[in-house]
């Protein structure tokens, strides 16, 4: 099982945000535009693995909006995808 540690200070911005998650999870740098891509992209992982969120209040302070999106995208793959769970 891989252990996945998303630093939510490496995202500052809506662009900084999806390039970062596309690195972290080896995806093509365009694969995720927004949070439905995010959400299609997560529901995709075929490998066990536990996600860790370091400084998840950083995702409000810095995205507004759009870090509580990548937080409902995360919660909703971990519903639908059996691969993935949220530590």
């Amino acid at each position: 099982m891989d252990d996945i540690i998303i630093e939510c200070s490496e995202m500052d911005s809506v662009q900084s945000a999806n390039r970062y998650l596309c690195d972290l999870f080896g995806w093509r740098e365009d694969s995720v535009s927004d949070a439905e891509s995010l959400l299609e992209m997560l529901q995709s992982i075929a490998e066990p693995c536990e996600i860790t969120f370091e400084d998840e209040d950083l995702l409000e302070v810095n995205l507004g909006d759009y870090g509580d999106e990548i937080l409902d995208a995360f919660e909703q793959a971990e519903n639908t995808n059996e691969n993935i769970r949220l530590v």
